[in-house]
């Protein structure tokens, strides 16, 4: 029978962290008996013995290998072309499931519209909560993130990366993930921000439980380099690719040279090393907002005014 949800599960060189990932994601199908998963490794070119450890320890899990090292989003967008469950879900190989994981999120695809949803997403420790249900707002020429309380189930911002479930289509459709955003950070915000604006629908649901191995894989993959300027860069392309509405467009071109003036005379350099890497990639951003243009459905106010119902300081 064809199955209809496939959780793929991104892996370089993490033979380590699939034998503590896989047997929870095993337990976590094994619960959900309303419906046919398949799990699908997408091993992105590992040198280590990953694949002798999905060949002998986890032999009727289906494995597919990248064509050449691809990163995430794009080992993530390969996987996705190579099924065809009506749901995917995109997984860290740093994630454990907690058992009724699955069961809670597939069941709001019972409504048509949703898009995608996420849970709550705690440490290793199981105590440590990280984060869930997340917001957003704009201001003075910045995209800001912030944590709602882990209970509030109201409209989510996006549904956070590592551990989420997606309509397959409709990922497609948006072209999965943005490479742009190459190696890390804003990907999933990109796309649950581009599917809420075409008014899709996009869901945090709290009693679904996941552990995430902070940066087990980002410390590695990145080789100690500045996070933090990844994540300045990517904040400008998102605001780039994204932001249509005009006051805040404006907005933005007024206060970003505010922002480089004032950390050139105190000696900081973190916002123009960011900049300078965003201005790298700016043809890719206009052309994003090009397309962006034509698709929204729904205007950035619009979206932010659900996002933040709860927060009217922040609407």
């Amino acid at each position: 029978m064809k199955p209809e949800i496939t959780l793929i599960i991104t892996n370089w060189n993490g033979s380590n962290l699939l034998k503590e990932c896989l047997p929870t994601v095993l337990k976590a199908v094994e619960y959900d008996q309303g419906h046919l998963y398949e799990i699908m490794v997408i091993d992105d070119c590992s040198t280590d013995d990953s694949l002798k450890i999905l060949a002998k320890n986890f032999p009727k899990i289906r494995v597919e290998k990248t064509p050449q090292n691809l990163g995430f989003q794009e080992a993530n967008n390969y996987a996705v072309k190579l099924t065809d469950s009506k749901i995917v879900m995109p997984m860290n190989n740093d994630i454990k499931l907690d058992s009724k994981s699955l069961y809670y999120l597939s069941k709001h695809f019972d409504n048509k519209e949703i898009f995608a949803v996420s849970g709550k997403i705690f440490a290793f420790d199981q105590s440590t909560f990280l984060y869930g249900n997340r917001g957003g707002y704009f201001r003075k020429g910045h995209f800001h993130l912030y944590e709602k309380s882990p209970e509030d189930d109201s409209q989510t911002l996006f549904a956070c990366g590592g551990a989420f479930m997606v309509n397959r289509k409709q990922y497609l459709e948006l072209g999965g993930f943005d490479s742009m955003y190459h190696p890390l950070y804003y990907e999933e915000i990109d796309l649950s921000y581009r599917a809420l604006k075409r008014g899709w629908k996009v869901n945090y649901e709290p009693l679904s439980i996941a552990y995430h191995k902070v940066q087990a894989t980002i410390t590695r993959q990145e080789k100690r380099r500045n996070i933090s300027l990844i994540s300045a860069r990517n904040n400008y392309l998102f605001v780039w690719k994204n932001i249509l509405d005009r006051p805040m467009t404006l907005t933005f071109l007024f206060y970003i040279p505010l922002f480089l003036l004032r950390d050139l005379f105190q000696l900081k350099l973190r916002f123009w090393v960011a900049f300078y890497m965003a201005l790298k990639r700016l043809p890719k951003a206009l052309k994003g907002r090009t397309l962006e243009q034509s698709s929204a459905l729904c205007s950035d106010r619009e979206i932010l005014s659900r996002i933040n119902v709860n927060y009217l300081h922040l609407r």
